[in-house]
């Protein structure tokens, strides 16, 4: 018996909705016949409810006349469902805070300076404001840890900061009186008590540390502008100076020197040795604290070059400016690798009553390798101190190759003395011994009548080379002759050899 053509397709029909899923499909296993599991469970859902439709359709299709065209519609499956679109996370702006900080360098005072046992110093931080707010002078640097020295525990900005300005941030400071190393920290504070720093969070304070010294430090006179070289601002030509400084720095730099070796001699108290930095024309300065001048007040110093610095040619000057005012010239001095060096004394009694700054600068006018300037024993001596250094004599060669070197001490109209020394072999104190009446007569008439001077005697007598330096100290106004430097020459001489022997 043959089937019907109808149950011939419902036959069809149902085999198609029977068929598994998992089976191969159609086309052989090419591509456009693979799907996800996803696919084939819509697809078979589809061809079951298109199996119904069928079903109903057929049925209807029955009921008509044989041999009339059977016209079978498949629907068409929907497209698979779009992948969504992902749209990029937009980055949020970084917001500036209002205060906050960046380090730019030490001006003075670099970290692990040595100071003597309760010497004062000045410490400068140089920032930046890379923040959104203004800085106003209600705006502090506050000691925030560490330890805290002696000294303002605040110091309020000196002016507006805007954003992306610099400032130098100072404190004046007393190094503890015991040996070690100390360090203390600072920060930032605005008017409304919020602390600040610098670093990425705005919370790493300006911090300095200092080591101290086992003794203090020798004073000379009324202000040792060589004991207090870190309380002065160094600056070279090309660049903000740390105290003390590298040698090897060829921005220049400064130094405490407790035994210098001058181009005449070696010493044994402390001198300052300050290089310009490199290049023609270099120069140095330091601006020291400021300065009340007493009645009769002088300045006393010695200038020169290193040892071992044939290339030197140096000018050093003596400024002076009213705190914040002009500045003003009180002397200056060539120096060369002579073997001499030039001694300074300079009355201060027309300052008399007015805070100052003293200036002390040197510039290079020779080869900077050797631009090694050494201001000696720069202090300034008081009408109260007991005793003046008025004459200065030094001996060098003759038949037994001498080094000798006198000082002469005044001390008001009363009385003097004389100390000896040897420079060979390091340098050898010899002793001292007071003037007698005469020699103290003789030494005042020199000092009312003549006016300072320096002077250079030879002598070459047998064949062997003797030169003598004077420096002398006058009050008066007439000029030295020869007569009067051939006295002073004698005069010193037995004075030594009277110590000597």
């Amino acid at each position: 018996m043959h089937p019907t053509p109808l149950a011939l397709i419902l036959l069809i029909l149902l085999a198609a909705a029977c068929t598994s899923p998992t089976g191969t499909p159609p086309g052989g296993g090419t591509p456009q016949a693979i799907y996800t599991s996803a696919a084939q469970t819509m697809s078979a859902r589809l061809t079951l409810e298109a199996g119904g439709t069928a079903v109903a359709q057929l049925t209807q299709i029955a009921s008509q006349p044989t041999g009339t065209p059977v016209i079978i519609i498949e629907p068409t499956p929907p497209a698979p469902p779009a992948t969504p679109t992902q749209l990029p996370v937009p980055t949020p702006l970084p917001t500036l805070s209002c205060d906050r900080a960046e380090f730019v360098g030490d001006v003075t005072s670099l970290d692990n300076a040595a100071f003597f046992p309760g010497s004062a110093f000045t410490k400068i931080w140089r920032v930046r404001n890379t923040g959104s707010c203004d800085w106003t002078p209600a705006y502090a640097l506050v000691f925030a840890a560490g330890t805290p020295m002696v000294g303002p525990s605040a110091v309020f900005l000196p002016s507006n900061i805007s954003p992306g300005e610099t400032v130098d941030l100072s404190v004046t400071l007393t190094a503890p009186d015991s040996p070690g190393v100390y360090r203390s920290d600072w920060l930032l504070r605005s008017p409304e008590g919020a602390l600040f720093g610098t670093g990425p969070d705005a919370s790493q304070p300006l911090s300095l540390q200092v080591q101290v010294a086992g003794a203090a430090a020798p004073s000379k006179g009324a202000y040792d502008f060589a004991a207090r070289a870190c309380d002065a601002v160094w600056r070279s030509a090309t660049a903000a100076l740390g105290c003390p400084g590298s040698i090897d720095d060829p921005d220049g730099s400064v130094a405490l020197l407790e035994n210098p070796a001058l181009e005449s001699r070696l010493e044994n108290e402390p001198a300052l040795w300050t290089r310009p930095n490199a290049g023609s024309g270099g120069r140095i300065t330091g601006l020291y604290p400021g300065y009340v001048v007493r009645p009769g007040d002088r300045f006393r110093a010695e200038v020169g070059c290193m040892r071992d610095s044939p290339g030197c040619d140096l000018v050093f000057r003596l400024d002076y400016r009213a705190v914040g005012g002009t500045i003003y010239n009180l002397g200056q001095w060539r120096e060369v690798y002579d073997g001499r060096t030039t001694g300074i004394d300079i009355d201060l009694s027309s300052l008399a009553g007015d805070s100052v700054q003293f200036v002390l600068s040197v510039e290079n006018r020779g080869d900077s390798l050797d631009a090694d300037g050494i201001w000696f024993s720069p202090y300034i001596l008081s009408a109260a101190s007991q005793s003046s250094q008025t004459l200065t004599w030094s001996q060098r060669g003759g038949t037994d190759n001498a080094c000798e070197e006198l000082k002469i001490y005044l001390t008001g109209r009363t009385q003097a003395t004389a100390q000896a020394r040897s420079c060979k072999g390091g340098g050898v104190d010899l002793g001292s011994v007071p003037l007698t009446a005469d020699e103290l007569d003789q030494l005042l008439v020199w000092v009312i009548q003549l006016a300072p001077f320096d002077a250079e005697l030879f002598n070459a007598d047998v064949g062997k080379p003797l030169t003598s330096y004077m420096t002398f100290s006058g009050l008066g106004a007439g000029e030295a002759t020869n007569a009067y430097i051939t006295a002073m020459q004698s005069f010193a001489e037995r004075l030594y050899n009277r110590i000597a022997d």
